[in-house]
């Protein structure tokens, strides 16, 4: 080996190892491919071809070969570190884009299951829907074909008169004629008639297959107004 020629290696060497990020740097963009840092090249004789010899034929040349050597392998080191730091970089940004996708995909199905529920509950009903149905709800007064309206007397309709609810009527009679008398009841005679209400509509389910729709929407109604006419106050 030439001296020449090993300055040309030492040279090469520390110019390698005193800037591995700006040969980085330089580089075009392309796909990224993890560093491996090739096998050294310096060594003995034997590594560039001169018979196979591996070892210096005279201690100086001795001493550069180990100095090419340790030269060598700082930048060896060097560019391992530098791989592994941009692997560790790369695989960073990777984590935050599966992430961030995780993310979108997320909200993005959140977003398509609301609007085919909202699709399929149609359109939400305005002001005066809510108000209608609300008027709806409210039980109609009993008129005076169903009680009279100054003695309280009941006027049953036919299924209601059957042997099956004779204990409920005998109860409600003279409830609703001391509402007629005095304008209201008392809190636990409302309760009485809730109580006997509810047991008059369960006694109704049994017997539903066996009456005409017509009369048991008709005592079902009835019912009803039976029981707002029972617990509001007329004397406000």
């Amino acid at each position: 080996m030439t001296t020449h020629t090993l300055k040309f290696l030492l040279a090469t060497a520390l110019l390698a190892t005193a800037c591995p990020a700006v040969a980085l740097a330089q580089a075009p963009a392309q796909p990224y491919t993890p560093a491996v840092p090739p096998p050294s090249m310096v060594g003995g004789y034997g590594a560039y071809g001169y018979g196979g010899y591996d070892h210096a034929s005279t201690a100086a040349q001795g001493a550069m070969d180990g100095m090419a050597s340790v030269i060598s392998a700082r930048g060896d080191y060097n560019l391992a570190t530098s791989a592994a730091a941009v692997n560790a970089t790369q695989a960073q940004s990777m984590a935050i884009k599966n992430r961030q996708q995780y993310t979108d995909a997320y909200f993005s199905m959140k977003e398509t299951n609301r609007v085919e529920r909202a699709k399929l509950a149609g359109p939400r009903p305005t002001a005066q829907q809510i108000a209608h149905y609300a008027e709806e709800g409210v039980p109609r007064p009993m008129g005076p074909t169903e009680m009279d309206p100054l003695t309280g007397k009941l006027i049953w309709p036919a299924f209601l008169q059957t042997a099956e609810f004779n204990t409920q009527r005998a109860m409600l009679d003279p409830l609703l004629q001391k509402r007629a008398q005095q304008g209201s009841l008392s809190y636990a005679e409302q309760t009485t008639v809730r109580q006997t209400v509810d047991a008059m509509f369960a006694q109704m389910k049994k017997e539903i297959r066996d009456v005409p729709p017509p009369d048991y929407i008709a005592s079902r109604s009835f019912l009803n107004s039976l029981l707002y006419a029972a617990t509001k106050n007329e004397l406000q």
